[in-house]
């Protein structure tokens, strides 16, 4: 297992995949941040904002390109036929897709760390030049929060692709989903229910702090420990899904 990982590693940083998804994260970071600091007028509304500021980057959509990291993954591989060799390396579909997981895991959790750095550094200063205090103690749960965002949303990504193998139809799809889809449903009647237990809705769960709105157009989100486990569910049940589907066909 530890050789596969190692190889997973190794084809991610041979290619600059993984440099141009890292620059995308750190990109809407920034984003984020500075659309949530520049678009608040007064100092003392943005002294009631600073969670929104922590978690601005899972607002600002960073954890897609961890989603489209994961898809790739797995769907280049079948893109270009280097599952073959892969597979007749190591002919266990389980063991192939436990390595994945594990190596985008870490991937993701490397990203994550990157971009709340960046985060913190355009953030801290900024706010504290708007005489905004800023007690990092106090805001370890929007921390913590977007930092678990990120990680879960690369294991979405290889459950998507291991389920769907098509790397145009499992990022195009994911992605609509992710930032079309979810909120269209929401306001949409009766259909807008399913909204807490889409990736989206998800999100908000985990970000949103217990104390405030949890609630939007008449939908109640999970509590963030729900959303945690939700997301947790997506990403290994595609997974799992997507593996046990290939088990006994033909990869070519």
């Amino acid at each position: 297992m530890i050789g596969l990982i190692r190889a997973e590693f190794r084809k991610l940083f041979t290619t600059q995949v993984w440099f141009w998804m890292l620059v995308t994260a750190v990109g809407l970071t920034v984003l984020g941040v500075v659309g949530q600091i520049a678009g608040t007028n007064s100092d003392s509304e943005l002294q009631q904002h600073v969670r929104d500021v922590l978690t601005s980057a899972s607002g600002a959509f960073t954890y897609v390109p961890l989603f489209v990291l994961g898809v790739l993954a797995v769907t280049t591989e079948y893109r270009y036929q280097t599952i073959t060799p892969t597979v007749l390396t190591t002919p266990s579909r389980w063991k192939l897709i436990t390595a994945k997981i594990v190596s985008y895991v870490v991937v993701g959790a490397l990203y994550a760390l990157i971009c709340l750095v960046v985060e913190l550094a355009i953030a801290l200063p900024w706010l504290s030049s708007r005489n905004v205090e800023v007690s990092l103690a106090d805001q370890r749960g929007p921390l913590v929060a977007v930092f678990l965002v990120l990680v879960l949303f690369a294991l979405l990504g290889i459950g998507a692709g291991a389920l769907l193998k098509n790397q145009i139809v499992a990022v195009t799809l994911g992605v609509i989903l992710i930032v079309v889809l979810s909120n269209l449903i929401l306001i949409i009647p009766v259909v807008k229910y399913a909204y807490p237990y889409l990736p989206t809705g998800l999100v908000s769960a985990i970000i949103t702090s217990p104390t405030g709105e949890r609630r939007f157009n008449d939908v109640e989100l999970l509590s963030a420990t729900g959303g945690v486990i939700a997301l947790l569910v997506w990403g290994f049940g595609m997974a799992v899904v997507g593996a046990g589907l290939t088990m006994n066909r033909d990869i070519s």
